[in-house]
């Protein structure tokens, strides 16, 4: 926790951090899913709610984005990485949400780090993948 990152990255979770990113890399196998193309995804429906006039958006059949603009820039927790735009979007289908940041994509395109269990962040893989279309 920080006055720049709030909550922090790894919320009430005991786990390092190189146990989570192995733990969710573990996840991601099993579902066969490669994180890259889960960031990109993610991208995709971060762009085009950010992009929508409405700032809500179906990004796929049942899928909705809903962009909330924040001010200000937050840093990675990465040094040397830069900084990020705070705002975020809340995907939702179903009972499943799941709330993405800039710096959320990055993370995990660039490390495979979900973040912690109890961060207000986290991104569960296998919800991520299946709100997103790309496990069943």
């Amino acid at each position: 926790p920080s006055k720049a990152s709030g909550e922090g990255y790894l919320g009430n979770d005991t786990r390092s951090v190189e146990e989570i990113v192995a733990d969710d890399a573990a996840i991601m196998e099993k579902l066969g899913v490669d994180r890259e193309k889960l960031a990109d995804a993610l991208t995709l429906a971060f762009d085009t709610a950010r992009n929508s006039l409405s700032g809500e958006a179906e990004v796929r059949p049942g899928v909705v984005a809903e962009y909330h603009e924040s001010r200000g820039k937050i840093p990675s927790p990465f040094r040397g990485e830069g900084s990020f735009e705070k705002g975020d979007i809340v995907l939702t289908a179903g009972s499943d949400q799941i709330v993405v940041t800039r710096l959320s994509i990055d993370l995990i395109r660039r490390h495979g780090f979900f973040q912690g269990k109890g961060s207000p962040f986290r991104i569960e893989p296998e919800t991520a993948a299946r709100v997103l279309g790309l496990i069943s």
